[in-house]
């Protein structure tokens, strides 16, 4: 598996970096690290400019945009490539032998939109040395497999549940809300309101995510889930909810909705249109939904926190089923099942640990 846990130190992409860890945790896995060689940025630079230019773009297959090389030195079952999206492909040139002594070639892409395959024409093209391409967002699936003729999958997002679970010991919830990334505006100057003449506890990001780059990715993660599993409310709204241009009207499910369900928080915003939401989060109150753009915040907190009962047993059922359904171990298992790989014990290992922890939120309604 080659990781870019060495070149992209933003928030966003701890998640990957996460996934990767527990594939390394369940399987028998060599990790490649690629980070930035000579004339990083220059390189990379040029590289991506020739995509752009007719006659010149194809030399981008085989440039190297400035990572350190790495080769693999035998021959492998699997090869693994989680990325953020399509443009990612370009550090391949940095990997020697990734293509031939690998029988199953696997790229998981964790945020691509159907509408974005205009622009990336080119780095589409580069899944082509894949056997199977697994994307998080159910709505660009077809699209791509159209367009590149290899076969691609929905494989949801999911988290580290056992990071974020508050069992066996819940701590107690003494955040009111958490909000954490890109948040709808009108919700967030009420919960500042709030904040300030009622002493609502309110955690959001006062730092723009491009900027927010962690330097440790575990650490990173240790901090959301802390944060996540002592809040009683944790804010949700579709993937991009302040960039609807980006989406192209497409409709998904953002990593925040595993988080918020893995820490046993309750869920408010705003649930996705598509029907991937509809079946991965098909229990009652999964989302507690507020207007579009949540300026009904504050009525639908004062419900909720008079009834004290209901708090409980939603945070209890997030937490139950993200133990069942939405830990990174599932998706792993999935995505060896498809490709027609045999799991290994310790994946079987985590999948009882997580039982273990489900039947203890169940215990507890």
């Amino acid at each position: 598996m080659v990781s870019l846990r060495g070149l992209n130190h933003q928030a966003a992409w701890c998640s990957n970096y996460e996934f990767e860890d527990v594939i390394c945790a369940v399987d028998d896995v060599d990790l490649l690290t690629l980070g930035r060689g000579w004339a990083n940025s220059l390189r990379e630079w040029t590289v991506k400019r020739l995509i752009w230019r007719p006659g010149l773009h194809q030399l981008a297959h085989r440039l190297n945009p400035g990572v350190n090389s790495v080769a693999l030195e035998k021959d492998y079952e699997a090869f693994v490539f989680i990325c953020m999206n399509p443009s990612d492909l370009l550090y391949l040139n940095g990997v020697a032998g990734w293509k031939e002594r690998c029988k199953v070639k696997i790229c998981f892409i964790a945020e691509f939109y159907a509408g974005w395959l205009e622009e990336y024409r080119f780095h589409l093209r580069l899944l082509e040395h894949f056997d199977h391409v697994f994307f998080c967002f159910s709505g660009t699936v077809q699209t791509v497999e159209d367009f590149v003729g290899r076969p691609c999958h929905h494989v949801p997002l999911a988290a580290d549940v056992l990071r974020f679970t508050p069992y066996p010991d819940p701590p107690l919830r003494s955040i009111d809300v958490y909000s954490m990334g890109r948040r709808a505006d009108a919700m967030h100057q009420i919960l500042l309101g709030m904040a300030q003449r009622e002493g609502l506890f309110y955690i959001y990001d006062t730092i723009p995510g491009l900027l927010i780059q962690p330097r440790d990715h575990r650490a990173h993660r240790d901090l959301v889930a802390n944060v996540a599993k002592r809040s009683r409310y944790f804010v949700t709204f579709p993937a991009k909810v302040d960039c609807a241009d980006e989406t192209r009207g497409q409709s998904e499910v953002g990593a925040r909705f595993f988080e918020g369900a893995a820490a046993g928080s309750v869920m408010i915003g705003r649930s996705p249109s598509s029907p991937a939401f509809c079946e991965l989060f098909d229990w009652p109150d999964a989302v507690v939904e507020t207007q579009p753009d949540g300026s009904d915040v504050a009525k639908v907190l004062s419900k909720f926190d008079a009834e004290p009962e209901r708090l409980q047993e939603i945070s209890r059922r997030n937490a139950h089923q993200a133990l069942i359904r939405h830990d990174w171990a599932h998706r792993w298992k999935q995505i060896l099942d498809i490709v027609r790989l045999q799991p290994l014990p310790a994946l079987e290992m985590r999948e009882r640990h997580l039982t273990q922890l489900a039947k203890l939120a169940k215990q507890q309604d």
